[in-house]
């Protein structure tokens, strides 16, 4: 009020709180490059994040049925399109690769989509329903003409990618379609073949709730994504950072 007497125009800020608790969905193929920068953000600002790593197909269920995060890190914007009306615009921060994860050395000369579909082949893919890598597989399949031969070698279907690398490194199969994202820190256990598809490929948007109870501290949380020390922690971990997102250094 003071302020205002002296012509000023006071600002809206957010409703003060000793320890202010955001909650965040996010696709669990985020959290390796973004839990160290929840952990600093946490630190900076007094603040709480509670994380729920999830597939986005699960994630966009709970929405649907009435959970209100302050903000959604999706997957995949075909993952962010389907809940647009809750949300602020959104922002594409990164992308990553589908590829074919195989054992190292690659023992069954797996060079493509194609030979996943060979009789005999222990196949590992996401679940469509649950996860937008299972709905974005589906989609590169149907595309490349391969579907009904390489499902019919699907062997596991999870609603993450983390456990399709698990169940590969323990032999129980020959090859899993996950994202370059999910193998980047354990490549020295696995090999990767390439996609050779223009839509094998994911791209990772974030949006903040419009109805949020914190709006400038989850934008925040947006400007420490797209810092210089987050976006290093993106390239280690299999993704490319898309260049016109914000950010701070």
């Amino acid at each position: 009020q003071l302020f205002k007497q002296f012509g000023y125009e006071p600002m809206p800020g957010d409703p003060w709180a000793e320890r202010p608790e955001i909650l965040l969905l996010s696709g669990g193929v985020n959290r390796t490059a973004i839990e160290g920068t929840l952990g600093a953000f946490e630190a900076r600002e007094g603040c709480r994040v509670t994380r729920v790593y999830n597939g986005c197909g699960i994630l966009v269920a709970q929405i649907k049925a009435g959970e209100r995060p302050d903000a959604y890190f999706a997957c995949d914007v075909s993952f962010m399109d389907q809940v647009k009306d809750l949300f602020l615009d959104s922002v594409d921060l990164s992308e990553t690769d589908i590829i074919i994860a195989v054992p190292k050395g690659n023992p069954k000369r797996i060079t493509g989509l194609a030979d996943l579909a060979v009789v005999g082949r222990k196949v590992g893919m996401a679940n469509p329903q649950q996860s937008a890598l299972g709905a974005l597989t589906e989609r590169v399949l149907k595309g490349a003409g391969l579907r009904e031969g390489v499902m019919a070698n699907v062997k596991s279907h999870t609603p993450t990618a983390d456990l399709l690398v698990n169940q590969l490194r323990t032999g129980t199969l020959d090859a899993v379609i996950v994202y370059e994202a999910n193998v980047a820190l354990v490549l020295e256990h696995l090999d990767i073949v390439r996609i050779d598809r223009p839509d094998a490929k994911a791209v990772q948007p974030f949006a903040v709730a419009q109805g949020t109870t914190y709006p400038l501290l989850t934008h925040r949380l947006l400007r420490a994504l797209g810092s210089k020390r987050s976006r290093e922690s993106y390239s280690k971990s299999g993704f490319r950072w898309l260049a016109d997102t914000p950010g701070k250094d």
